[in-house]
């Protein structure tokens, strides 16, 4: 629950709070006309977004690495252009800055909406049904962190709408800014992960990758603390009443004005430390590695490793860690399949790194992610499964070369 939580607010908190500025832009403009026409335009957004989202799931739309690219670079143009139409205020170019607006949200939705969407159709385990608790469990986090992000959302874009025109444009470039620079370190990731070959970045900049991350991390908390300078500020302002009132009638209306108002800062730093605690508490929770297995004895002469078929036949997840002659552990595991089929492969895969994976209800689940490796699959190379391992099974044990564990060394940090 906790880790589906945090990668959902992770994902859409930014994206939500920049619709509620463009939704407060837009909803400022006198032109009833324009309005509806911007809500019909985003109810189709919407509905554009989640049915893209579903085909791509389904692989039923061919969708790679590069469109990501393209939408993030399209929202980077965009939103320049519509933070400079928000300052600039001009008003013959109510249009242009509501369909910009509509666009710079839109590059975002689409980038970062099918990346949550998918989490719901992983989420089963394989001895998990629809109604079990650990199931429930993770759609009760992912929804709650849809509706925080929404409600952030909403409450950004009800505290906007009541603020003058330079507040909404200050808070806008605020978190373009940071909503910028979290864009640019993800093409820079991406480019690094899939087209090192094709597109050439400088040799600093990937080195620098690690750090951006680090950076990027870190800067997520300033969009958080925007939004609660703002409500402060939208606090305080609000003590007091503003206006001109003729009677009693007038004074009590605006004292409830600005109560209300008082009430809805309040909601906004209470959804603002909400995040805060999902994105640190919860997030540490969720990310806690799971104590590994002590590792087992096994029999070796010269170069190979012998263990018995009887000792790893029990159909759970058996590790060992051979060490090489810098002193360096290098982990192995091996599952039984079906009969005398084991899966045999490396405590580690090229997405998680080494941190291993852990037995969890007869259940082989990777350590960082959560994700529940089919037994049947590992010792086959992709996703997240162990990085296959070669073995031979020769005079009733199993036998693995300690050449085909050194070649893989690297993987492991000590």
């Amino acid at each position: 629950m906790a880790k589906n939580l945090f990668e959902v607010v992770q994902a859409l908190f930014i994206p939500f709070v920049l619709l509620g500025l463009v939704c407060a832009s837009t909803v400022r403009f006198d032109s009833e006309k324009l309005k509806k026409r911007f809500w019909k335009a985003l109810a189709i957004l919407a509905i554009l977004v989640l049915a893209v989202s579903f085909l791509r799931e389904k692989r039923l739309i061919r969708y790679n690495q590069i469109n990501n690219i393209r939408l993030l670079v399209a929202s980077l143009i965009l939103g320049l252009g519509f933070t400079l139409l928000s300052w600039l205020r001009l008003p013959r170019a109510k249009t242009a800055t509501a369909c910009t607006g509509l666009l710079f949200v839109a590059c975002h939705l689409f980038y970062s909406i099918p990346l949550v969407f998918s989490l719901p159709f992983h989420f089963l385990g394989m001895y998990d049904t629809y109604f079990s608790t650990m199931y429930l469990a993770k759609c009760t986090g992912y929804l709650l962190g849809w509706l925080l992000s929404a409600l952030s959302a909403w409450a950004v874009c009800k505290i906007l709408t009541r603020s003058s025109e330079k507040i909404n444009a200050l808070v806008l470039s605020s978190i373009y800014l940071i909503s910028g620079f979290i864009s640019f370190v993800a093409i820079v990731g991406i480019i690094n992960s899939y087209y090192r070959r094709k597109i050439k970045i400088p040799a600093g900049l990937r080195k620098s990758l690690p750090q951006l991350i680090t950076a990027e991390n870190i800067i997520f908390f300033f969009a958080i603390l925007t939004i609660i300078a703002l409500a402060l500020a939208f606090f305080v302002y609000h003590r007091k009443i503003h206006g001109e009132y003729r009677n009693p009638a007038e004074h009590r209306k605006l004292k409830a004005f600005a109560r209300n108002n008082r009430r809805l800062a309040g909601f906004t730093l209470f959804l603002c430390l909400l995040v805060w605690l999902d994105m640190t508490v919860i997030k540490g929770l969720a990310n806690k590695i799971a104590e590994l297995s002590p590792s087992e004895e096994f029999q070796i002469e010269g170069k190979e490793i012998f263990i018995p078929l009887e000792q790893v036949s029990d159909g759970h997840l058996h590790r060992f860690t051979w060490t090489n002659e810098a002193g360096k552990g290098i982990r192995f595991i091996i599952v039984q399949k079906k009969g005398t089929s084991f899966g045999v492969g490396f405590d580690a895969c090229d997405v998680c790194g080494d941190v291993g994976y852990y037995e969890r209800k007869d259940e082989v689940v990777c350590n960082r992610c959560d994700v529940v490796m089919n037994k049947s699959t590992i010792g086959l190379k992709g996703g997240c499964n162990p990085v296959p391992l070669f073995s031979r099974i020769e005079n009733g044990g199993i036998i693995i070369l300690t050449d085909d564990l050194q070649k893989e060394a690297h993987r492991f940090k000590n």
